[in-house]
């Protein structure tokens, strides 16, 4: 047995840490009752620190996520809802082109027509939608507002580059030449009407596909060419009622169609598109001639200008920075035979419609959201996708053409524009469709529910594990501070015993 020495400095040599240590786990549990956390620093958590560090770490990477996401689901919203709009003011146009919407008017146009102009700024302040100074249609160019203004659009800017309606007036030229669709007048041999394309090759005007005839004293005979002609023969005097057929191609890749009917000798014109039957087949022939060139003029304004704004529209509209819309070279316009041209002069003398992002990639692909570890969605989108571009040409269609009340062809020509704006805001055939982009914005949104929702139901079960690791309770504490300060209590009595005791009481 080994008895400490007693004197100066030993009690305070034997026992000097053990009320400081007391103390401070005093101070440490009075604290963890105060904010009732275990620790102050991972250090203190012992072992359990690197637990507290795992599960910290996923909780950063599910909080980063979420906040990911609801910045891409206000994006989101806000870019279906655009869509939705636009989708909604191309039906509303459509169902105003109607034939029967046509009305004089002093400014040459009717009511859709004022109203497209209207239709054409919503949309492009809809493409023009930004969030927190990113711009949601442009693309990966976040930062660059997307489309020109409707007054650039329309008629050009201050610096003369051209707008759309210069573009399609330009196109109207070329497509009409000198009346008859770039076609020559036709010609008169004997009992042979000839109607040709002129005979340079040339994109332009009216192509010659096709002839018919209900009758064997007409006979048709194509030369496709190119250059296409066309012999329509009289060999016999044809019967009041007989038509000749001739089929026509459009710059717009659609159809028209000449149907003449022959009408008795001595009659007047009950309706239009007849010819007479003369006192001989060679008086008929001449008469078939000037009812053709008569019907190829109108056709010429009505049809085929119809489909040359369509041309044109869509040439400009499908411009963009990196790629120019093309142009008819010129002037001259009317006998134009070179192909549209986006080179040189070109390039630089047109409006650029579209000053986003213009990549080959997928418009989706221009802006994501990573969602989740391996997940990624995608959420970007451009103005100048088909669907917009065809939107927005149709616009701009109705809203530069003008029909004059003093015109008697206005009806006609009117109509045939309203025809194509019609068909082509239908989104038939294999365009892309509004409900496209609607069908791929709502995958994205279900996407990062389906995403919110576990990792919000995996955060609460980590914070419940977290609260283990790094928090106390209050009757924990409670019950520790009552374990210390019996501990204390009773040190201290033993202090005070020993405080008091001699050699002689030791013995």
């Amino acid at each position: 047995m080994t008895i400490t020495a007693y004197g100066t400095g030993a009690y305070r040599a034997a026992k000097p840490n053990s009320f400081v240590s007391s103390r401070a786990e005093l101070d440490n549990l009075q604290r963890q009752l105060d904010t009732q956390q275990r620790a102050t620093s991972y250090g203190d958590l012992g072992s359990d620190r690197r637990v507290s560090l795992d599960i910290n770490g996923k909780m950063s990477s599910i909080d980063a996520w979420l906040g990911g996401i609801q910045l891409a689901d206000v994006n989101l919203k806000l870019l279906s809802t655009s869509v939705e709009n636009f989708a909604k003011l191309t039906s509303e146009t459509r169902d105003d082109a109607s034939a029967d919407s046509y009305l004089p008017s002093a400014s040459g146009q009717s009511p859709p027509q004022i109203m497209a102009q209207e239709k054409l700024k919503q949309t492009l302040d809809l493409l023009d939608g930004s969030v927190n100074g990113r711009y949601l249609f442009s693309g990966k160019t976040s930062d660059v507002q997307p489309t020109a203004t409707y007054s650039e659009i329309i008629n050009g800017d201050a610096a003369g580059k051209a707008g759309v309606k210069q573009l399609i007036d330009e196109r109207q030229q070329a497509d009409l030449g000198t009346g008859l669709g770039r076609l020559q007048t036709p010609t008169v041999a004997g009992t042979t009407v000839t109607v040709a394309e002129e005979p340079t090759v040339h994109p332009y005007g009216f192509k010659i596909s096709g002839a018919s005839s209900s009758s064997a004293a007409i006979t048709t005979t194509l030369t496709a060419g190119p250059p296409a002609s066309l012999a329509v023969d009289v060999p016999t005097q044809p019967a009041a009622g007989d038509v000749v057929r001739i089929r026509l191609d459009l710059p717009d890749g659609t159809q028209t169609e000449i149907a003449l009917k022959a009408r008795a000798n001595g009659t007047e014109p009950l309706e239009t598109d007849t010819f007479e039957i003369g006192a001989t087949p060679a008086d008929t022939a001449a008469n078939l001639s000037a009812a053709i060139t008569d019907a190829l003029g109108k056709k010429a304004r009505s049809d085929l200008s119809a489909a040359s704004a369509q041309v044109a529209a869509q040439d400009f509209f499908a411009g963009s920075v990196n790629n120019p819309p093309k142009r008819v070279p010129g002037p001259p316009f009317a006998s134009a035979t070179l192909p549209p041209d986006n080179t040189g002069a070109y390039a630089t003398s047109t409006v650029i419609w579209y000053r986003g992002d213009d990549g080959s990639d997928p418009a989706r692909g221009t802006a994501s959201v990573q969602v989740d570890q391996g997940q990624t969605v995608q959420t970007g989108a451009r103005a100048n996708e088909e669907v917009f571009r065809i939107g927005l040409a149709q616009f701009a269609i109705m809203a530069t053409q003008t029909f004059p009340a003093d015109d008697t062809e206005s009806q006609a020509r009117y109509e045939a524009m309203t025809d194509r704006v019609s068909e082509k805001l239908g989104y038939g055939g294999t365009v892309q469709k509004p409900t496209e982009i609607i069908t791929d914005f709502a995958s994205a949104q279900l996407a990062m529910t389906s995403a919110k929702d576990r990792h919000t139901t995996t955060k609460s079960y980590l914070t419940t594990a977290l609260e283990g690791v790094e928090n106390v309770t209050p009757e924990e504490v409670a019950m520790q501070i009552l374990s210390l300060q019996t501990r204390l209590q009773a040190s201290y009595e033993v202090t005070s015993s020993l405080s008091k005791l001699s050699l002689t009481n030791y013995l």
